[in-house]
């Protein structure tokens, strides 16, 4: 009897240390079923990584290079604003002699309109070098640019590239007679950039501009107020004095009709210069008031508009 339930007990042992192997078994076999997994999810996250930094990686130094490329012409587009404006103003300066002035002006969300100086010191460039200048700037910068402005020494406009010259010009390299013919006549007609810019400050109403007046005794900078109902200008004694030598009570003197009633004033002769403009003539000289006044005589053999919208009046010859 002993050894039957011997028997019984080393059977219900063996059994449980099988169920107690398998259990582990199975235990250690989900545990590595579950490491194996977690490994693989692991593996593929990190490869998705790899892949994804690659391409980072591979766009930033393909930008890289393009953003910072030996030349303007290798950089890449920005659709910020400011960031276009500094593209073509830099591929214009790389593109046009040194010592030509390169401005860029919008004109509409982000058309925008090339402006370029000749050098005061260099004649006026023919039309087929202009064109070999203008070209590498519009190979990488069609899509914005649409008008190019190019005007002499005398800042008068005598060649304006339109949308259409500017895209046959891209497409052909060259331009036809009739082109040709437009952008020049163009150019003549271009009003606004067919002038010399100059800037003013508008406080109270009234618009203030930098003038440099010069005399016999010395050149002295002031701000004058423009004037636009002023037939003559009128500068103060003071300022006078500082720049001449004229006994004022012993020279010609024009009578003037004022808010104030008829005031005689004296007249002397000044050289005035405003902005690239500059202008020997006869100014009147108020006895009674240090205000200084540019009259539209400055301007007489000048066509001017006044933009009030960017604080400039542009000048142009007659």
């Amino acid at each position: 009897m002993d050894r039957k339930i011997f028997k019984t007990f080393l059977v219900l042992l063996l059994i449980g240390i099988v169920e107690i192997v398998i259990y582990f078994a199975v235990l250690e076999y989900k545990k590595t079923s579950i490491e194996a997994k977690y490994k693989l999810d692991v593996d593929v996250i990190k490869l998705n990584q790899e892949k994804e930094k690659k391409k980072l990686n591979d766009d930033f130094e393909k930008n890289k290079y393009l953003a910072t490329g030996k030349d303007a012409y290798e950089r890449i587009y920005n659709s910020k604003q400011n960031d276009l404006v500094d593209l073509i103003q830099r591929l214009g300066s790389e593109a046009f002699p040194n010592n030509w002035r390169i401005e860029v002006k919008v004109e509409e969300f982000t058309n925008m309109i090339l402006l370029v100086q000749v050098d005061t010191n260099t004649p006026e460039p023919d039309l087929d070098k202009t064109v070999k200048y203008i070209i590498p700037v519009i190979n990488s910068s069609e899509k914005y640019l649409k008008n190019v402005a190019i005007y002499n020494r005398k800042h008068q406009c005598f060649l304006f590239f339109d949308e259409d010259a500017l895209v046959e010009l891209l497409k052909s390299k060259t331009l036809s007679d009739k082109t040709v013919s437009d952008v020049k006549n163009k150019g003549v007609a271009f009003t606004r950039y067919n002038a010399i810019k100059i800037d003013f400050q508008e406080k109270y109403g009234h618009m203030f501009i930098p003038v440099t007046v010069s005399g016999a005794y010395g050149s002295y900078e002031c701000t004058m107020m423009l004037d636009t109902g002023a037939s003559m200008t009128v500068i103060s004694v003071e300022l006078a004095q500082k720049t001449g030598r004229e006994d004022l009570n012993n020279i010609s003197r024009k009578t003037f009709s004022t808010a104030r009633g008829l005031m005689s004033c004296p007249i002397v002769q000044r050289e005035l210069v405003v902005g690239s403009l500059d202008k020997k003539q006869s100014v009147a000289v108020n006895p009674s008031d240090d205000t200084n006044l540019l009259g539209v005589d400055f301007f007489e053999s000048n066509g001017y508009i006044i933009d009030n919208s960017s604080k400039c009046i542009y000048v142009w010859s007659k």
